[in-house]
């Protein structure tokens, strides 16, 4: 015979559980409240950005052209001096702007007062490299960005050259037959000597007075023909 159902009050240990499990939940609903409100009021920082900065306008390829013509024109037109005023400082330790200039001075070029036209532009970083043109041959110029603005920056082939004095580089280059024809300084023009004035007489000194060159001699009657007629 079965036994029927039991009802009524749960035992103590049922009742435990059960009061267990509701504060379990309700400190899970308080943590889960915490960090919603700390996600609210603290949001995540974004992870650092791994693309290139955005270079300004000074690297641009139109404001490098624009930054070293100045430089082109002014070595293309024989204007030496102006030209090393536009390198890095740096660059400039490497040989002094009176020898650079004296350089061209006793070793010109074949053909001087030619104008450079630029072709192409490559930028990386703060170098860029600047092919330009000369009656047909093809150059590359090396410039750095140094102080708001770009620089020649000489080869390393250059810089080995300027480790020499320049009256030996002027003497290779003209054995390799790049050096034109020198331009011979023409002498000053000598300055006359002013006459002196004339000395006046020493009151001192008696004058002598001029005897003629020819002088009128009489003739003596005892010495004349006769019959001479008078």
């Amino acid at each position: 015979m079965g036994y029927p159902p039991q009802y009524g009050q749960p035992s103590r240990g049922e009742t435990g559980r059960g009061l267990a499990v509701m504060v379990v939940m309700a400190v899970g609903v308080a943590i889960g409240a915490v960090v919603t409100v700390f996600m609210v009021f603290n949001p995540p920082s974004s992870p650092p950005s791994t693309a290139t900065p955005t270079r300004g306008a000074e690297h641009s390829e139109v404001s490098v052209r624009q930054a070293v013509q100045p430089a082109l024109d002014a070595y293309g037109s024989g204007s030496y001096g102006d030209f090393w005023d536009l390198w890095t400082a740096e660059a400039q330790g490497l040989i002094a702007r009176e020898e650079y200039v004296r350089l061209f001075e006793i070793c010109p070029p074949p053909l001087p007062n030619s104008p450079l036209t630029i072709d192409t532009v490559t930028i990386t970083g703060d170098s860029a490299r600047v092919q330009a043109t000369r009656l047909g041959d093809a150059t590359d110029f090396d410039f750095a960005f140094e102080g708001d603005t770009w620089r020649y920056e000489p080869s390393p082939e250059e810089r080995l050259t300027y480790q020499s004095p320049v009256d030996r580089i002027a003497e290779q280059r003209r054995a390799l037959g790049f050096c034109g024809a020198v331009t011979p300084t023409s002498p000053p023009a000598p300055t006359p000597t002013p006459a002196q004035p004339a000395q006046p007489a020493d009151p001192s000194v008696p004058s002598v007075p001029s005897v003629p060159t020819n002088p009128s001699v009489p003739s003596d009657p005892a010495t004349q023909p006769s019959g001479f007629l008078e």
